[in-house]
């Protein structure tokens, strides 16, 4: 093993000259933040192989975060197939490709890593940072055979370019158990305030503690977790998804019994609990707080948070783009939106309307050329109307009319016959859904190209399709949903 360390060290295309010379001051506070580097990849593998994240924008951004932390000769020891430890290296494409496929079913597999120590060995235009610490393994192999590993002590190695004192780059290049060649190590945890370094990661777990401890018992364990965003903006980015993906990660963790919930547009209702939360830089913290309601939408315990300093969220794009924020500002604006306050009680005989696309009922993000496909479900026979507003500001009446829900289809999703296909202008978009045992107020349209576009503004559409006090008093049921999409276009990111 120390003969393929060393060969993988001399091989590195990039160096050319030895890097300046670290103090130990220094070399123990690089190697704090070196720790985020592999703390972010078990936050992106753990997501990988998580069967009950299911998302495909989270499993992706999970993907594209796994590889950008380590290099592309990177070789990891094969602990993935039982009792095979030790026994074999592997590059990481093909580790990878054991635990996507191996541990797709089940539980798939529970990867924790916590490391304690580390020594510096200086290379070409950097250095090598040998980590030590121990690592768990819990899966089912092929859905077969158990993988059961716990405490085993481990070392990875990350390589570092380096600009004078300066972290240039940080990959992991090997992770294995081979401890023979360790040397004089200094400690991660000495004289170290535990804000200083807390990663995103452990910030996330920390929040998925509170959440399972929140959860009453003898309850459903169903969860819908909303994308949490920017603000509470509901404006969606790569970060966005990051957080939402790694805490669902994390909660099926803490709680094996906790089940994400997926419209599975089946005939048979089930109730669920929603988890709701936004992120927000305040002074020198990144602060994630999260809400908790019950199918009613009530609130369930306190409103929690958790927090991390934003030094150690390296190189994250944490804020769309100011443009999108503004844009989602006014639309709240103008459709007297309160995202802070959170959604409306409904009591127990109330209508009750609930409006899903094919990526949930939060909000979610589509990538030119994806598809979107539109769900209502609703608790009693009533007439809906849907409404979709474009970044370009057109507003659309699908269906190209209100349409009536009868009885049979009370409590079962009822699908949009059309399929809607993600193209420009990108931007800020909004999916308007009503309902009503009344009938709404008529809008102003015109039909073009097969549509049925709405001259009336969005505020006025607003007004025609909620509950107003006449209708109030004349015991009109009324209800609404919306889900703010942000559409985007085609990015460079190399899909692996």
């Amino acid at each position: 093993m120390k003969r393929y360390l060393l060969l993988l060290a001399a091989v590195c295309p990039f160096f050319s000259g030895f890097a300046q010379t670290l103090s130990e001051f220094q070399k123990r506070q690089a190697a704090q933040q070196v720790k985020q580097v592999l703390k972010d990849f078990e936050s992106a593998f753990s997501l990988h192989v998580n069967p009950n994240v299911m998302s495909w924008d989270e499993k992706t951004d999970a993907l594209n975060r796994m590889w950008a932390n380590v290099r592309l000769d990177a070789r990891f020891e094969n602990d993935l197939v039982p009792n095979n430890k030790g026994s074999r290296i592997i590059d990481f494409k093909e580790y990878q490709q054991i635990a996507s496929v191996s541990y797709k079913s089940g539980r798939g597999l529970n990867y924790s890593l916590e490391w304690d120590e580390a020594e510096f060995k200086q290379a070409q235009d950097g250095y090598m940072v040998i980590f030590y610490g121990l690592k768990t393994l819990l899966g089912t192999y092929q859905g077969r055979v158990p993988l059961r590993i716990e405490g085993e002590p481990c070392r990875a190695v990350v390589f570092l370019r380096m600009q004078g004192s300066t972290i240039h780059e940080a990959k992991i290049g090997l992770m294995d158990t081979d401890l023979r060649e360790r040397g004089k190590p200094f400690s991660l945890h000495e004289s170290v305030n535990p804000l200083d370094f807390f990663t995103l990661l452990e910030a996330i777990d920390k929040l998925a503690t509170q959440v399972a401890q929140q959860i009453p018992e003898n309850v459903v364990k169903k969860i819908s977790i909303e994308t949490f965003t920017y603000q509470g903006k509901k404006v969606v980015n790569e970060f966005s998804h990051q957080i939402t993906g790694t805490l669902k990660s994390s909660l099926t963790q803490h709680n094996p019994d906790i089940e994400i919930a997926v419209i599975t547009r089946s005939a048979a209702f089930e109730p669920y609990m929603t988890l709701r939360g936004h992120y927000q830089k305040v002074g020198n913290f990144l602060k994630i707080h999260a809400q908790l309601y019950n199918y009613g939408s009530q609130p369930v315990g306190k409103a929690i948070e958790s927090e991390v300093l934003l030094i150690n969220l390296p190189n994250a794009a944490i804020e769309p783009p100011i443009a999108l924020v503004e844009e989602a500002t006014r639309i709240h604006v103008e459709i007297d939106d309160k995202p802070e306050v959170g959604p409306v009680p409904v009591k127990a005989g109330d209508l009750r309307l609930e409006l899903s696309t094919n990526k949930g009922m939060g909000p979610q993000s589509y990538t030119e050329d994806d598809t979107m496909r539109v769900s209502v479900r609703v608790n009693t026979p009533c007439t809906v109307r849907l409404i979709y507003r474009d970044a370009a500001n057109n507003l659309v009446l699908l269906r190209n009319q209100d349409f009536r829900i009868a009885e049979s289809e009370v409590d079962r999703w009822v699908k949009i016959p059309t399929d809607f296909v993600c193209a420009a202008p990108f931007g800020v978009e909004l999916l308007l859904g009503f309902a009503t045992t009344g009938q709404f107020e008529p809008l102003h349209t015109e039909e073009l190209s097969g549509y049925t576009i709405i001259k009336d503004d969005l505020k006025k559409v607003k007004v025609a399709s909620s509950a107003d006090q006449k209708r109030k008093k004349a015991g009109v049921g009324v209800a609404e949903r919306s889900i703010q999409i942000t559409t985007q276009a085609k990015s460079n990111h190399t899909k692996r």
